[in-house]
């Protein structure tokens, strides 16, 4: 991750100073860049990986979702399988694993990961070296005891840049880390909740430059709402209905309920100073502020369009809210990165910006991560050969080539046709990077809390603190069983 980010930095100032020389360009520094930059020049980027000099002929399996955001495909390729440049680089990885190792990189898909490791596990087949899977499908295997501890695998060395620092901080429980992600998958990049603006909306109702306002730290809550309901930008279908073809200020669906509590600073849990997570229960008004906002802003249908209200026209109803902002009918657009790729070839320009703070004395923009991304594992019989010594050294060297070979493909796919027309959209996206949230009460949504929560802004429900007492209970006893069962309760 930090190597995307760093290549984002680098092509922003490269196209800042060919902005100036066409004739100026803004001296603006983003607030958040400094601290980041600093840590970036702390780190060899060019660093190779001390590989042992081995080779491991035969395959490496990998046990995948093969239904969910092409888990499989993003592991493996096979040569000439399309023309899209991403899974080209997919395919050359696993050319360079070949070589290297002597290693046949295979996938094996499944329709539920959990029950398939359990199953291998029980077996004692040894099926599997590793497993990827979407974040509560492997969180349920670490419950069931069928995952390694990665910290205690020496051929892995998590702390470098081509694993995700957030995600190692955040999922850790107890000093052990089961499950983690990187440039090893793509898809925690694609699944970060990320907000769009179309241009031609914003400058027909000359609203403020908006980029200035994210970095002066104004880009809050009570700014975006304001915008929503003061620019005139929505109005009814030709109709006179608030239908699907109506014109919108915000163009979303229903886990934009997560995405402002995430970006209040929120989290379900926390963690104590062992790292042992608990329910969060000390900001009570807090959370109940915000979900008092989110009704405002989600349940006002002459402001905003929800997809999920809306699967009686279309079972893909995210399709319908992303038609609206390409067909200039909707100012905001929320949803995951990976939505950014099909926007590519709009008319309309279009900008990235993190989601709004909670008010201007929170520090950091904050983001987080939809728990479809998938994660990465080693399975539990792994650790009888040799502390998973294989597993380790191939997991580490994908990681590696996927920041060498995969990551700048990603990159060029994602931004491609928005940076040479939109710099500032770099610079949002490495403040949203910085910031991401991986929330374990969200991945394993103990007792119905997180879930709870959102199903409340879906529903219009005003009333946390119910939820909370009716839930609580559950979720702290299920917590403390799957502590129990992970080895650390």
């Amino acid at each position: 991750m930090r190597k995307l980010i760093v290549l984002l930095l680098s092509l922003a100032t490269v196209l800042s100073c060919l902005a100036a020389c066409a004739g100026g360009g803004d001296d603006t520094e983003a607030i958040t860049t400094e601290e980041s930059t600093e840590a970036v020049v702390t780190e060899d980027l060019n660093y190779v990986p001390d590989l042992p000099d081995e080779t491991f002929p035969g395959e490496f399996n990998i046990l995948c979702e093969g239904s969910f955001w092409a888990t499989d495909g993003a592991l493996y390729q096979e040569e000439g399988s399309d023309a899209d440049n991403v899974n080209d680089a997919v395919y050359r990885r696993c050319l360079a694993m070949k070589d290297r190792f002597g290693t046949e990189i295979v996938v094996t898909p499944s329709a539920d990961t959990t029950v398939s490791l359990k199953n291998s596990v029980k077996s004692g087949d040894k099926a599997y070296d590793a497993v990827c899977a979407r974040m509560p499908k492997i969180a349920a295997s670490a419950e069931n005891g069928d995952l390694v501890d990665l910290k205690e695998v020496e051929t892995l060395d998590l702390s470098k840049h081509y694993w995700d620092q957030s995600a190692n901080e955040k999922l850790s429980i107890g000093g052990k880390l089961f499950y983690t992600v990187g440039d090893i998958i793509a898809t925690e990049d694609q699944a970060t909740w990320t907000m769009m603006f179309n241009k031609r909306i914003a400058e027909a109702h000359d609203l403020e430059d908006l980029y200035t306002v994210v970095k002066e730290g104004r880009w809050t809550f009570d700014y975006f709402y304001n915008l929503l309901k003061d620019t005139g930008v929505a109005h009814p279908n030709d109709n006179g209905e608030w239908d699907h073809l109506a014109t919108y200020a915000f163009a979303t669906h229903m886990d934009m309920g997560y995405g402002f509590f995430y970006a209040a600073g929120l989290s379900f849990v926390q963690k104590d100073n062992d790292d042992i997570p608990f329910i969060d229960a000390t900001n009570q008004e807090k959370v109940q502020n915000v979900l008092t906002y989110s009704l405002k802003v989600m349940r006002d249908t002459s402001l905003t369009i929800d997809a999920h209200k809306w699967v009686h026209i279309r079972a893909a109803a995210h399709e319908l809210i992303a038609e609206a902002f390409m067909e200039d009918r909707a100012l905001f657009f929320c949803e995951v990165l990976a939505t950014i790729i099909g926007f590519r070839s709009m008319d309309t320009d279009f900008g990235i910006l993190p989601l709004p703070k909670y008010d201007e004395s929170q520090k950091d923009y904050v983001t987080f991560v939809n728990p479809a991304a998938s994660l990465v594992g080693i399975p539990i019989y792994q650790k009888t050969a040799d502390n998973c010594r294989k597993s380790g050294i191939i997991l580490e060297a994908m990681a590696y080539y996927g920041h060498q070979i995969i990551v700048p493909e990603f990159i060029e796919k994602a931004i491609k046709g928005i940076a040479t027309r939109d710099v500032e959209s770099i610079e949002m996206l490495d403040i949203i990077f910085q910031n991401r949230m991986y929330d374990l009460g969200l991945i394993n949504d103990w007792g119905g809390l997180a879930s709870g929560y959102n199903n409340l802004v879906f529903n219009n429900k005003n009333d946390y603190a119910s939820m909370f007492k009716k839930s609580s209970k559950s979720a702290e006893k299920k917590l403390k069983s799957f502590l129990k069962k992970v080895g650390v309760g």
